[in-house]
């Protein structure tokens, strides 16, 4: 070994123990997360299931757990590229926000923030619905055909990418605070994973003013009235005008997942799904009703032994 080697050798642990530690504190953190939601959640699904029937673990929640893990660090890189973009936004454009709004009460930021916060992310999620360039990404979340809080967790990377980007960004170029819009990211990050619960709560005389988990699962029916409905991940009211809103009291969805499309298992394969189009269905269901990729995806399976 060179000298000069030997010598480095304490500045590279130095460098490596922080980085280090980072991983292992990010581990902890979500290894506890997912053992407090899942206790938590194991007592609202047993409690008051929507599917009775539903086992807590699924053919493929060991899938959606390795989602979970790998998640923390998606949404990390996803949040760096917002911050670059953020960054690229004030450096190369003169930008210094809305005054009328960065002069606004916090209590009226947030409601505002939730408002335009869910009108973005209606439409981001309907264009990723309705383009066939975007759909087979978001395919992977619709994959589930059991749906509970764990499933929340499979989103495909470029998927919560491009979704964080075009909701948190626009925010941020219209001069809300640090600190409404850090909150808006942890409800981001929180209250998907409870609106994908196997919970029959439609909150009553509520149903039409906030999304709950019942109306959600209708969004993830395969049932075909139920296709491209509830886009909304908070306010109802968003579909309604936009005349996507399917909610009928007193019924519950019939089957759940793709609609005349099967996604690989694995997480490997989900991931690499979107970049096979020969192989996968590559088309919105609304689109292209009468494919059958059933054989399709059989062939991808074979092709890719991950």
């Amino acid at each position: 070994m060179a000298i000069g080697t030997v010598a480095e050798m304490p500045a590279l642990a130095a460098l490596a123990n922080p980085a280090l530690a980072g991983a292992i504190k990010s581990i902890a953190q979500a290894l506890i997360g997912f053992l407090l939601l899942a206790g938590l959640f194991w007592v609202m699904e047993s409690l008051w299931p929507e599917q009775r029937h539903q086992p807590k673990w699924r053919r493929d929640s060991f899938t959606d757990m390795l989602y979970w893990f790998a998640g923390y660090g998606i949404r990390a890189v996803a949040s760096f590229l917002t911050l670059v973009v953020i960054v690229a936004v004030v450096i190369f454009i003169p930008h210094t926000g809305i005054p009328a709004i960065a002069s606004q009460p916090g209590w009226l930021q947030v409601i505002e923030v939730i408002v335009i916060g869910d009108v973005l992310g209606y439409w981001s999620h309907r264009i990723f619905h309705k383009t066939p360039l975007l759909w087979p990404f978001h395919a992977v979340h619709h994959s589930p055909e059991q749906v509970d809080w764990l499933s929340a967790a499979r989103v495909h990377p470029l998927d919560t990418i491009v979704s964080r980007m075009v909701t948190v960004l626009p925010l941020f170029l219209l001069g809300y605070s640090h600190l409404t819009l850090g909150g808006y990211a942890i409800f981001l990050a929180v209250y998907p994973i409870y609106l994908h619960a196997n919970v029959s709560w439609d909150y009553g005389p509520f149903r039409w003013l906030i999304a709950s988990p019942a109306y959600h699962r209708w969004h993830h029916a395969s049932d075909v009235e139920a296709l491209d409905k509830n886009f909304s991940g908070l306010l109802p009211v968003v579909d309604i005008i936009f005349g996507t809103a399917y909610f009928p009291k007193g019924r519950h969805p019939v089957s759940y997942g793709l609609y005349r499309e099967q996604m690989p298992r694995g997480i490997m394969r989900q991931w690499a799904y979107p970049f096979h189009r020969k192989q996968s269905a590559a088309t919105p269901p609304n689109l292209l009703p009468e494919r059958q990729p059933v054989q399709q995806v059989n062939q991808f399976n074979q092709a890719q032994r991950w």
